[in-house]
């Protein structure tokens, strides 16, 4: 299980609980804290509250040890749990780019490196950035065509499988898009390892039904997911038809 996963199941459980992570690589450990459906406090090395999360994010392989009804030493940290882990992705994937962009050798500039068959390293930079506002624009008018021409999807929103929202048009009244985000991947985790363990194969599409509403679930690739939200009385064969549709436009504009 990854950490986002544990974080969203343990504060999904609403209890008291101690996580304790190992890096593999460097065999760094830190702790986070669970109570009343949040995390309330972090710590690694002399980092504690948010930007210990941050950096517990950040470990891409280890174990962990969970502990059960631990009450929190202190509380350090007050901000929701799905905000922590939008925020803690959204560093991730800086973190990343800049790595990308960075030049191979400390105080070269990238503009004096001759890169294979004359590539302009800082023109391709330009163009992505580009490119993923156009994706981004896209995006947005796939959801909002679908939901003016669909009877039965309410909402809808573009997920990266960790919960990170790349668009959404979610209906109003107290409906929040990080929600949206950190269920999905919630839902994503527990339904895949379902599939799993019953050897039905990869898994493509959920639905979850409450006596409000239902959440449609849908893979577009293996880190892009579609949410579809209807109204309780939906048709919910068209809705899988729209919801399948929607995923497949979404995944020629991902490429």
């Amino acid at each position: 299980m990854s950490l986002p996963t544990l974080i969203q199941v343990l504060c999904e459980e609403q209890g008291d609980a101690q996580l304790t992570i190992r890096d593999r690589e460097e065999g760094e450990e830190g702790s986070l804290f669970f109570s009343q459906g949040q995390v309330v406090h972090a710590q690694t090395g002399t980092l504690v509250g948010e930007e210990a999360v941050y950096e517990l994010l950040s470990w891409e392989e280890g174990t962990f040890v969970l502990e059960r009804s631990i009450p929190p030493p202190e509380q350090t940290i007050h901000t929701e749990w799905s905000a922590l882990l939008l925020e803690g992705l959204r560093r991730l994937d800086e973190q990343r780019e800049s790595a990308r962009l960075a030049p191979p050798h400390p105080g070269e500039a990238v503009a004096d490196i001759q890169w294979p068959e004359g590539l302009d390293e800082n023109r391709d930079a330009r163009k992505e950035g580009s490119t993923m506002a156009k994706r981004s624009e896209l995006l947005m008018q796939t959801l909002d065509e679908l939901l003016t021409s669909s009877a039965d999807i309410e909402g809808g929103a573009i997920v990266s499988t960790d919960g990170l929202i790349l668009a959404a048009n979610v209906p109003t009244g107290g409906l929040d898009e990080a929600h949206v985000g950190a269920v999905a991947a919630a839902i994503l985790g527990l339904s895949k390892r379902s599939v799993h363990q019953l050897k039905r194969g990869d898994f493509t599409q959920t639905l979850v039904q409450g006596n409000q509403g239902n959440i449609i679930v849908t893979t577009i690739n293996d880190r892009t997911l579609f949410v579809g939200i209807t109204s309780q009385d939906a048709n919910l064969g068209m809705a899988f038809l729209e919801a399948r549709e929607t995923a497949q436009k979404v995944a020629d504009i991902l490429g």
